[in-house]
């Protein structure tokens, strides 16, 4: 809704200005055709000829100049093209007004209508306008954007808040249970350990906007390493990390919605091996997660709440910098993520 909303002011901007500029073209009549009457027809070919020279050089400038050149910051090139695109338009203009009044009207071209000069200064002044519009709309468009992010990081602390438990009477329970399980029983002391880390990670560590991929990394271990506890036998489990520096920052848990999936729908055959792959590798500001499973047939989707907030936090937290590709085949899912930091 808010983008139909958006669609439509941008058109209605513009449809007034080409109608302030075809009111210009009929206020200066007089102007372009000097002393002679000139008919309708060709009055209104000189109209679409200047709208149209006109239109070439916005279209140009907002559409190829500003964001390729302008927006990546090459204001050098930016500004000799802009120049290079002027001259085009004078020139263009100029020829035809030779054109109109030369070879069409017959008679002798004013000095205003005529003007090299004039036709660069109005060029000049067009685009200049029209780049203000543009950056004017962009900075707008930002705005709504880191509006909507805050208020959807607003929604999801409220229903954090209010799915929140008491922590410190969690861990004094989990502190209890594992004062009460047998000394002889490592696995289970272990398991109880790796899931209170788990809770402490999310209750405190994760509530910042980034993390060293270290600490991340730790959770992940021990996310997997308590998974692979409560699998089967014949469940496959491969986790493969490499990082070059420990200190990366990393949004937290941006990770941890493909991994539960995977655990969640891969595959259960008794008669077979089923296979969970995880990699992660972090070199020169790049991050490379992939998640593989197996899956059963007729369960090949994968999906929820959960892959749909990682999907839309990847979008908020890292747009144009990440590239996330999912595939099905042959019974395997396969997630890659590639995150430019």
């Amino acid at each position: 809704m808010q983008g139909n909303q958006m669609f439509a002011k941008k058109r209605t901007a513009y449809l007034l200005f080409c109608a302030a500029y075809i009111g210009a073209l009929v206020v200066e009549n007089p102007v372009y055709t000097g002393e002679t009457v000139i008919s309708c027809f060709s009055y209104l070919g000189t109209i679409f000829t200047h709208l149209t020279l006109f239109g070439l050089l916005v279209v140009t400038n907002r559409l190829f100049l500003i964001p390729n050149l302008l927006e990546k910051k090459f204001f050098g090139a930016y500004a000799s093209a802009l120049i290079g695109l002027i001259v085009l338009y004078a020139s263009s203009m100029n020829h035809y007004n030779r054109f109109l009044h030369e070879t069409l009207l017959q008679d002798q071209m004013t000095q205003t209508s005529g003007g090299y000069w004039d036709n660069f200064i109005y060029g000049t002044c067009c685009t200049i306008i029209t780049s203000m519009l543009y950056v004017t709309q962009k900075w707008a468009d930002q705005q709504e954007q880191v509006k909507n992010s805050q208020i959807n990081q607003l929604q999801t602390e409220l229903k954090y808040l209010r799915l929140q438990i008491n922590p410190h009477f969690l861990f004094n329970g989990l502190n209890t249970v594992y004062g009460s399980i047998d000394k002889g029983n490592s696995l289970a002391r272990n398991m109880l350990v790796q899931f209170s880390d788990l809770l402490r990670y999310n209750l405190y560590e994760a509530d910042v906007d980034t993390i060293a991929i270290e600490k991340e990394i730790k959770h992940l271990r021990n996310y997997v390493a308590l998974q692979k506890a409560r699998s089967n036998d014949n469940m496959e489990v491969t986790l493969d990390i490499h990082y070059a520096d420990a200190t990366t920052k990393v949004a937290p848990l941006i990770f941890m919605a493909f991994v539960e999936n995977a655990f969640k729908y891969a595959s259960r055959d008794d008669k077979a091996i089923n296979r969970i792959m995880i990699s992660l590798k972090q070199q020169q500001g790049i991050i490379e997660f992939v998640v593989e499973n197996t899956y059963d047939e007729g369960e090949s989707s994968q999906g929820g709440i959960g892959l749909t907030n990682a999907t839309r936090r990847l979008e908020l937290l890292y747009k144009d910098r990440y590239q996330l590709d999912i595939k099905n085949e042959n019974n395997i899912y396969r997630v890659q993520l590639t995150i430019t930091l």
